[in-house]
């Protein structure tokens, strides 16, 4: 249903709420108990939170923009890699590094201007920044899906993390492949050459983004906090005027943005109330399918449903393990169970990161969905093949 009405360009809000409704009423929910789950998941502490931070966010990127900050930026990565695309696509996956929801927001103002230049339409330009945004989630430890995996294997994180090296090769050719189909490569002049000073400036500029994500990283700092942090810094560092102060934070405040934020958590609510995913995962375990197909759609369908790597590990594996860990091959299929929920969550209509990319550059869902399937497909090819032919010692 929620495919139907984005193809028929209904306002994602409205799609989400009336999904939620559909699927309470369809798993007997009562409207007072949908109503409930929607209002206590936004008021949560980290739906709040979660709010918060893109508001910083939407501010953090407009200060950048408007202080010539972000144009510099742009022209130092240029003089380093010469090859535009290769900027574009480096911004998104220096702000995966930071594993917090709704993250692609960070890089989509930073990647308006160079894609501007390389002439990529909305869509691609969507996908080129939620795409190379998560290249990294398949190996680093920084993020929770990762650690959960490792843990219920009962396998060092780190080990895991070489294993699914192939997937994040994977996953950067097929951002490339499609993100850059029938773009030439851009070696635009530069007024500037790589001296010192010249990258003390770039430093300089990429100092606030950078105390950002070191404060999420490494002290485990709330985004909001750190952002509010970075904030200060860039106000004082870049003299920021009052006037300037006063209109990044009016243009900061996107209600339609917020509002859809809020009902996908309260989507995820009712989902978890509906007991949903679980019927859904526990027929598909009983059903006699093979286990190949089990080991793929029940992850995959976990992750469609919910939009997080994080749930499809945490719903899909306890189901899987106790089916399999008795097979010669239990790692192989893991393997291949965590790329599949990795899989669904990247083309979920929930996933925060694809909607605010989305909505920030006024893309069209179906040319979203004709560019993504394809990387996805890829990464679904090589985890079959890796499981099929090439056995985890």
């Amino acid at each position: 249903m929620i495919i139907i009405l984005l193809y028929k360009k209904v306002r994602l809000w409205i799609s989400l709420l009336a999904a939620t409704l559909i699927l309470g009423l369809l798993f007997r929910l009562s409207l007072t108990r949908i109503g409930m789950n929607l209002l206590t998941a936004t008021l949560e502490t980290r739906t709040l939170l979660l709010l918060g931070a893109l508001i910083a966010i939407l501010f953090f990127s407009y200060l950048l923009k408007e202080t010539g900050r972000m144009e510099e930026i742009l022209e130092g990565f240029m003089v380093l890699f010469k090859d535009l695309r290769i900027v574009v696509a480096i911004l998104p996956a220096v702000i995966g590094l930071m594993p917090i929801l709704g993250g692609a927001l960070v890089s989509a103002p930073m990647v308006v201007e160079g894609s501007d230049k390389l002439g990529l339409s909305p869509e691609r330009r969507t996908f080129v920044n939620y795409w190379f945004r998560h290249v990294w989630e398949f190996i680093l430890p920084t993020f929770p899906g990762l650690v959960l995996f490792a843990t219920l294997i009962g396998v060092p994180v780190r080990r895991f993390g070489w294993i699914n090296l192939p997937f994040t090769l994977t996953a950067i050719f097929g951002g490339f492949l499609v993100g850059y189909q029938g773009i030439s490569r851009s070696l635009e002049e530069t007024q500037y050459s790589a001296s010192l000073s010249f990258l003390w400036r770039l430093l300089q500029n990429l100092f606030p983004l950078f105390l950002a994500i070191i404060l999420v990283v490494v002290f485990d700092v709330e985004l909001v906090i750190a952002l509010g942090v970075s904030l200060l810094v860039m106000i004082l560092l870049f003299r920021v005027g009052r006037q300037g102060l006063k209109n990044g934070f009016v243009k900061s405040l996107d209600i339609e943005l917020l509002l859809t934020v809020a009902i996908i958590m309260g989507f995820k609510k009712v989902l978890e109330s509906s007991q949903a995913i679980q019927v859904v995962s526990q027929t598909l375990s009983s059903s006699g399918v093979p286990a190949l197909v089990i080991v793929m759609g029940i992850p995959f369908l976990v992750g469609l449903m919910a939009g997080t790597p994080f749930a499809a590990i945490g719903i899909a594996f306890p189901i899987l393990i106790p089916l399999l860990q008795n097979d010669l091959r239990f790692l192989d299929y893991m393997t291949l169970a965590f790329v599949s929920g990795l899989s669904g969550h990247m083309l979920s209509p929930f996933h925060l990161c694809l909607v605010l990319t989305k909505e920030y550059f006024q893309a069209d869902w179906k040319g979203i969905y004709r560019l993504t399937w394809i990387p996805v497909a890829l990464l679904l090819g090589v985890g079959l093949l890796k499981a099929t032919f090439f056995k985890i010692p």
